[in-house]
């Protein structure tokens, strides 16, 4: 009995082993490419989202966010409304217009509107006038309660058209806030320069 020993090829296991690792690295590229991939998709998605702001407070609670306006803000948009109500107008609707601008007035001085809205329209229907006001700049003053209104005004007067400038100063009051005035701001005083 002899005993054979057979020797093997160092070629075959050699060729055996760089394929098993050549399919582990193309497994793990596979792999590192959809990762990949998937990263950039949710790179993309959260890039074209808005910023999240959080506040917190000086202890590090989260406060909730307000919407509140400032006061200036808010008598500007109520007086930007009374303009549209007060100066814009036509014969057609200038009775309207002015009844409507009435909800904008104060207690003490409704009186006095009433005779004057009375007056513009008697002479707007008698005369075919109209009136539209273009406002540029509108200035308020909270220590003096006043607002400073600057523009321009067109008055049409039997079809023949005219310009001129604007300056009207409004002193106002705070009030109860309504369904026709939202803003509470209520006009105590008119002066036209």
């Amino acid at each position: 009995m002899q005993t054979i020993q057979l020797k093997t090829a160092k070629l075959p296991k050699m060729l055996g082993d760089l394929m098993h690792s050549n399919q582990f690295l193309k497994m793990f590229s596979l792999a590192s490419l959809v990762t990949s991939i998937l990263t950039l998709v949710a790179l993309l998605i959260l890039i074209n989202r808005p910023p999240l702001v959080l506040t917190f407070s000086s202890s590090g609670e989260v406060l909730a966010r307000t919407t509140e306006v400032k006061a200036e803000d808010q008598i500007r948009a109520a007086t930007n409304a009374y303009l549209e109500r007060r100066y814009n107008w036509e014969p057609a609707n200038v009775k309207q217009k002015l009844l409507n601008a009435a909800a904008f007035i104060a207690p003490q001085s409704f009186k006095a509107y009433q005779g004057a809205a009375a007056n513009v329209a008697k002479v707007s229907t008698d005369r075919l006038v109209s009136q539209r006001v273009f406002p540029d700049k509108v200035t308020v003053n909270l220590d003096k309660r006043a607002v400073v209104i600057t523009g321009d005004r067109v008055t049409a007067i039997q079809g023949l058209k005219a310009a001129g400038n604007l300056r009207l100063e409004l002193s106002f009051e705070s009030g109860p806030r309504t369904k026709a005035n939202p803003w509470g701001v209520y006009i105590s005083k008119e002066k036209e320069e």
